[in-house]
């Protein structure tokens, strides 16, 4: 599909390319309703879908404040005012001489499979491409993230019905329109409680914020945007309860050229994120809205304004979070060693909070971790032990711990049997796969000779320890864990307290739980 694309905008528009002194005008109309017509359930961001969508193209679209109109739970009849003044923007720059107009249409909400809703107004399809026209654009681009709903899912639309596709089509020559959609004709589109949007505009607008940059050229192309957010959404949704969804486009344009999108040659401000992740989430940390989210083989410079960004990476199916401040005019460059091993976060199917859906690689521990293993050590008398270790901690490179040693070893004509247990706080690091740490603990035990000749004797022990681990991450929530201890044990010798050293160490695995 997105070879076709590229091959139909191929012949985009000779006049708007050719003529060197042609300037290109921008203007909006982005529309995001949660209200659908009837007994449809309120969907959930569809109207801050429409936000994302007017910042990105004020921001990186070329789209001037006062040609960008954003219409969030409004009604038809004040979109019908809006493409009024869409018109009256249109034949204003076609005054000026020989300005072009690019006009983009979106809108994020309900359908009942034969007209947009808003609220408890409907605008039929038909009626949607003669506005389009009507308003003189010479070339017009809609994009629609709207499809019918499930019986099981509360999905993006209406009720179940034969599947449809909205088709624009202008044969003035050197103009023309493009429709993109979210999903196929028998498709639901689905949203993401962890984009907090859905997973079809994200990517779009994803890739014209740089990750769709393919070329390096600093542009962006409605086909390498297509071609980002068609991939992704086939990949993320494939996953889901009902299966992969897969946007689709119809194209209707004469001329030459390639419709360029997004400039980010001279960004107000940009991110760059490190290689190695299988898939990264920048959020914007005023707003608190994700605003991009890469895969591997994205372009990893993304265009933002200046202030506090998040960073979420994924890496051995770990989660790794920071935070970075940008400001104007600086790019930005995110390590590995400004991330930190974070929680997990999930995504469920747009309308219904309670389904959850699989998004992502993502860490399967809900925050404790458990480790067991076994090693060698010393007694209080100075056989040597032979040790099991079992030890509950957080799931993090910093935290407390839990331990209880047991170790049991063989000397001439007695065995000794020593139990420690140890409360501590580790202090580590994350990098990628690998964690490493050191700790400080605190703890008692006894330790237990048996003789040959019937006699047993029991020794308290007091211990301060410290310790050094590490471990490596294997797949899912396993990773493979090695601890060297050294405590200090205050314990009674020869009828005296005595303070003895009895130094362990263990190898084994970590599960999360």
């Amino acid at each position: 599909m997105s070879r076709a694309l590229a091959v139909a905008l191929a012949g985009l528009l000779a006049a708007w390319t050719g003529a060197a002194r042609a300037e290109t005008r921008r203007v909006a109309i982005v529309v995001g309703n949660n209200a659908g017509s009837g007994d449809q359930p309120p969907l959930h961001y569809a109207e801050d879908d429409a936000g994302k969508v007017a910042r990105t193209f004020a921001e990186v679209g070329d789209v001037g404040r006062d040609d960008l109109e954003l219409l969030q739970g409004r009604s038809l009849a004040e979109l019908d005012e809006a493409f009024t003044r869409a018109q009256t923007r249109t034949a204003a720059y076609h005054a000026q001489g020989d300005a072009r107009v690019l006009l983009v249409f979106y809108f994020s909400g309900h359908s009942d499979g034969e007209a947009l809703e808003l609220g408890k107004d409907r605008l039929p399809f038909s009626e949607l491409r003669r506005r389009l026209q009507a308003t003189g654009a010479e070339v017009r681009l809609a994009i629609v993230d709207s499809c019918r709903s499930g019986g099981l899912l509360t999905l993006k639309g209406g009720t179940r019905g034969n599947g449809f596709q909205i088709r624009l089509t202008d044969e003035l020559a050197t103009s023309g329109q493009v429709l993109l959609t979210s999903s196929a004709a028998d498709e639901v589109a689905l949203e993401s409680k962890e984009l907090r949007g859905s997973y079809f505009t994200e990517s779009f607008l994803s890739g014209l914020r740089g990750a769709a940059d393919a070329s390096g050229d600093g542009r962006v192309t409605l086909s390498e945007a297509y071609q980002y957010a068609y991939v992704h959404t086939v990949s993320a949704t494939a996953a889901t309860e009902i299966g992969p969804q897969h946007p689709e486009f119809d194209v209707q344009l004469s001329g030459e050229g390639e419709l360029v999108l997004a400039e980010l040659g001279h960004p107000a401000a940009a991110v760059t994120l490190p290689e190695g992740f299988e898939r990264a989430l920048v959020t914007d940390l005023v707003r608190d809205q994700v605003i991009a989210e890469l895969v591997p083989g994205a372009a990893r410079q993304l265009a933002v304004v200046p202030g506090p960004y998040g960073v979420k990476m994924w890496r051995e199916g770990r989660a790794f979070t920071g935070r970075v401040q940008i400001a104007a005019g600086e790019i930005h460059p995110v390590s590995w060693t400004d991330v930190k091993l974070g929680p997990e976060i999930t995504a469920a199917t747009k309308g219904d909070p309670s389904v959850s859906v699989a998004a992502a690689p993502t860490p399967t521990s809900n925050g404790l971790e458990l480790g067991v293993g076994l090693g060698v050590g010393y007694g209080v008398t100075n056989v040597g032990l032979a040790l099991a270790d079992v030890t509950l901690r957080g799931n993090s490179a910093q935290g407390s711990a839990i331990t209880l040693a047991v170790g049991t070893g063989r000397a001439q004509d007695y065995r000794e049997t020593t139990m420690l247990a140890l409360v501590g706080y580790r202090l580590g690091t994350d990098l990628g796969p690998v964690r490493a740490w050191i700790a400080g603990e605190a703890g008692a035990g006894v330790a237990v000779q048996g003789w040959d000749t019937g006699e047993v004797d029991a020794s308290p022990i007091g211990a301060a320890a410290a310790s050094l681990g590490a471990a490596v991450h294997l797949a899912g929530p396993v990773a493979l864990t090695a601890e060297a201890r050294l405590p200090l044990a205050l314990t009674e010798r020869d009828a005296k307290a005595a303070w003895i050293i009895l130094p362990f160490g263990w190898l084994g695995v970590a599960v999360g739980i």
